[in-house]
């Protein structure tokens, strides 16, 4: 018996998706957070154990708040607490990637929920 192809698509995004933030995790730790950095690897793992979209929305919307942060620490805004080594254009590009990565991660994963 042949595999529905949408649980394969489905099966090869939650790997992809695992792999891709935990290397975003790894990076984090390194360059950026150690908080976020720590964060992404415990989703990574949590998504890759529990295979469920509702963990990948809560990631994507994770990754917005992070990035609207990062935003109001690049334009001078007291937050109250920093989320990132980085300043200046440095966090502004890196606010912006996590807008990204978080949209199409939403998106992606809309996609193959309604498939």
């Amino acid at each position: 018996m042949n595999e529905d192809p949408v649980d394969e698509k489905r099966r090869k995004w939650i790997r992809r998706l695992t792999i891709l933030v935990a290397i975003w995790g790894i990076l984090s730790l390194e360059f950026s957070s150690i908080v976020f950095g720590v964060i992404f690897i415990l989703f990574a793992v949590l998504i890759y154990l529990s295979k469920s979209f509702t963990v990948i929305y809560v990631l994507g919307v994770i990754l917005w708040i992070l990035g609207a942060i990062q935003l109001l620490n690049a334009a001078g805004f007291n937050t109250g607490f920093t989320v990132s080594a980085a300043y200046g254009i440095e966090l502004v590009i890196v606010a912006v990637a996590n807008f990204v990565i978080g949209g199409l991660i939403i998106y992606r994963t809309r996609k193959l929920k309604h498939a």
